[in-house]
């Protein structure tokens, strides 16, 4: 990803950003979001939304949100500082740390290196094989050390150093090498390498019984989802947040009085580049203008972070909703004119009694699709097969959108004014419904 030049950046949070957070939240696109700014005129935030949607529940600059793999950055700090204050080497072979029962080199001979691991281009895979997806809601809450030793076990790396593949696995596997270097747990690491001396007292793996009342509800469009849970992933994508923590833990790689100050160098430094031209650091992305970053999601969260190591300037955006982005919040402070809000548009009025004939059930029977619509709150939910239900909004005649997705329902009435069908459209594709009782 490619942000452009940053000289145009925003100071202090703007009314637009702020009312496009209101009108998200009002039509039910996102429970929550938070939105940090660190710049020459100080740090500034602004949170709008419910952290409990149906108990509604304020969120606030200490509600906590999982930050999913935006804990790579957290990783690969960890790594930077033992390669600046210990012995360990970037290119070190992580088979030094494994079971003699693993042995992660690729065909050509090439080892796998830490610093392979934390940049993407291991050539392991995203995922292993032997995790079990069959739990979407938690994926990762059962999959251990003994698991992912027993698939590295029979695991050769494809051609370690040359391409870019994401993958969990191998900062799972990081986060494991760095405990093993250690003789310390991850969690315990990270909590007192890290947490501690940058002051992020409200930053977890586990979150305590007494702050339990700050962690936010996850939600897929208004579905309660559960949290995730880590093992041997923890490194991966397991800790939660608020976005003053988020947003100081940015601001201290910005800061040479920071305890970290070598360290941050070490770990935004560009060690490789994909063939499309793409830098990677130790977890993180690397823009050409100089600007590092990551995006972090799990079922019912998403976040990113930017820090601008120019022009001195750190953007965080957070939100309980795993299905609806705000990177392009965050990319719009980054630099408005190159990314401009699309502002969606406001839904037209429509009454209650007005909604109430476009619900029931439709079915493709040629697809194998049903397609429910239900009136709640004041609004339509749309929801295909099994999947959440999500709010969709009027936009006048019989045409409703997503705001989730680029998608357009057309409801079909006959000569009697009756809803016999819909028409859904998305991705140039369109599909025809039948209502089973008009």
């Amino acid at each position: 990803m490619m942000f452009l030049s940053v000289n145009l950046g925003i100071s202090q949070i703007p009314e637009l950003l702020k009312k496009e957070v209101q009108y998200r939240v009002k039509n039910h696109i996102n429970p929550s979001i938070a939105v940090g700014l660190t710049d020459s005129t100080g740090t500034h935030f602004y949170v709008h939304g419910w952290r409990d949607l149906e108990k509604q529940v304020k969120a606030d600059q200490h509600t906590l949100y999982e930050i999913g793999s935006i804990t790579k950055s957290f990783t690969g700090l960890l790594l930077a500082k033992y390669v600046v204050e210990d012995s360990l080497s970037l290119s070190q072979k992580v088979n030094e740390f494994l079971p003699d029962s693993i042995d992660l080199t690729d065909k050509k001979g090439n080892p796998v290196t830490l610093k392979s691991l934390a940049t993407h281009s291991s050539g392991l895979p995203r995922l292993p094989s032997n995790l079990d997806l069959s739990n979407q809601l938690n994926p990762y809450a059962d999959y251990d050390q003994s698991k992912m030793y027993s698939f590295l076990s029979h695991h050769i790396p494809r051609s370690v150093g040359e391409n870019f593949v994401y993958s969990n696995l191998g900062f799972g596997l990081l986060g494991d090498v760095l405990s093993t270097y250690k003789q310390i747990g991850f969690r315990t690491l990270v909590r007192d390498q890290i947490l501690k001396p940058l002051q992020l007292s409200d930053t977890y793996f586990d979150v305590s019984s007494a702050e339990k009342h700050q962690l936010a509800k996850g939600y897929i469009g208004t579905q309660n989802v559960p949290h995730w849970n880590f093992k041997v992933m923890d490194a991966a994508g397991g800790l939660k947040t608020t976005i003053t923590d988020l947003q100081r833990f940015g601001k201290q790689f910005l800061e040479t009085s920071s305890p970290f100050a070598k360290s941050n160098k070490v770990a935004t430094k560009s060690y490789f580049t994909d063939k499309d031209g793409n830098h990677y650091g130790l977890g993180w992305f690397i823009d050409q203008d100089g600007i590092v970053f990551h995006g972090g999601g799990t079922g019912g969260f998403r976040t990113f972070i930017a820090i601008d190591l120019n022009s001195n300037r750190v953007i965080s955006v957070m939100t309980n909703s795993g299905s609806s982005s705000i990177e392009d919040l965050a990319k719009y402070l980054i630099n408005p004119k190159a990314y401009p809000l699309q502002i969606d548009k406001e839904e037209v009025a429509i009454s209650k009694e007005q909604l109430q004939p476009y619900q029931g059930e439709y079915i493709n029977d040629g697809l194998g699709l049903n397609y429910s619509i239900v009136l709640k709150d004041d609004h339509l939910y749309a929801k295909l097969n099994q999947q959440p239900e999500f709010p969709i909004f009027y936009q006048g005649g019989e045409s409703f959108i997503y705001k989730v997705v680029k998608a357009e329902v057309v409801f079909e009435k006959d000569e009697n004014n009756t809803v016999v069908g819909l028409l859904l459209n998305q991705n140039g594709q369109e599909i025809q419904f039948v209502k089973t009782n008009p």
